[in-house]
Order: structure tokens, then sequence, then C-alpha cells
């Protein structure tokens, strides 16, 4: 059986950052359970992965407000 192997993102594409401002709290940050239910990281911004806890200490260019948490849970029901 063939694995799909989707490339990590180059470092140069992260930068450290302090705060909520990381992958993790990003609009475009997604997450699935991988071979082995290893958790795969995934930027849909990059297409790429992202290397495994960068997601807590990095960001990149494209990071912007989760549309959950900048709305509000369900905003089409207000």
């Amino acid at each position: 059986m063939a694995f799909l192997r989707r490339p990590y993102l180059d470092p140069s594409v992260l930068m450290r950052s302090r705060g909520r401002q990381v992958c993790i709290s990003c609009h475009w940050f997604r997450h699935h359970s991988g071979v082995s239910c290893i958790p795969l990281l995934t930027c849909q911004l990059h297409q790429g992965l992202i290397p495994h806890g960068e997601h807590l200490t990095h960001r990149c260019q494209g990071w912007t407000e989760d549309l959950v948490r900048q709305k509000g849970w369900a905003p089409e029901v207000g």
C-alpha cells in the first residue's frame, strides 16, 4: 500500500512567535490522525506538514485569526 507523503514546511517559512499568534491558533491549521494514530499537523495555506512542536512556538506570514474565535461559535445562528 502506497503512503502519500507530504513534505514538511521549509524552515524559512516558519518564524518564532510568542503569544497566541502561533500555528495552532491559525485559521489554516489542521490536524489529522495518520498511520498508527500518529498526529499529522498540517498547514492548508502552504499545503505541507508542520514539524511536531513547532505548531506551539512558530507562525508564518500568512497567519490569520481562527474564524470560530473571531466571530464566535456558530455565527450564522445569531
